[in-house]
């Protein structure tokens, strides 16, 4: 949040993860789970930008009651879309004061017991 936060203040638009700073673990992909983004990771969103993907994961095996997910299949995916298991969307505050605001979200019942807390980021 903090990095994209902060390259939205000096270029006034959401970045990609090669834009911002962000690195994911492994490389994007790790063990058990594949991370991606609806944004080119060496691009940008426009302007005024609203609920797109900035970061989402999808598991590659089913754990406990969270079933493999289908929409992310490879490693930094730019495909991620809102059927991703989890996502944090990122738009673009456009009021009096400028900024990006998140919504993050897991998107099945046996994913949100996997991390409960997870809507809580960005807040």
């Amino acid at each position: 949040m903090k990095l994209q936060q902060a390259y939205f203040s000096e270029n006034n638009q959401i970045g990609g993860w090669d834009m911002i700073g962000y690195i994911a673990p492994n490389g994007g992909e790790t063990t058990n789970f594949y991370y991606g983004a609806a944004i080119a990771h060496s691009g940008s969103a426009s302007q005024n930008a609203q609920n797109v993907v900035g970061w989402a994961a999808d598991n590659k095996v089913t754990l406990n009651e969270c079933v493999a997910g289908t929409v992310m299949t490879q490693a930094k995916a730019t495909n991620a879309t809102t059927n991703s298991h989890w996502i944090v969307k990122v738009s673009v505050n456009t009021g009096s004061q400028a900024d990006v605001t998140f919504n993050a979200s897991a998107n099945s019942p046996g994913c949100v017991a996997l991390t409960p807390t997870f809507d809580k980021i960005g807040k």
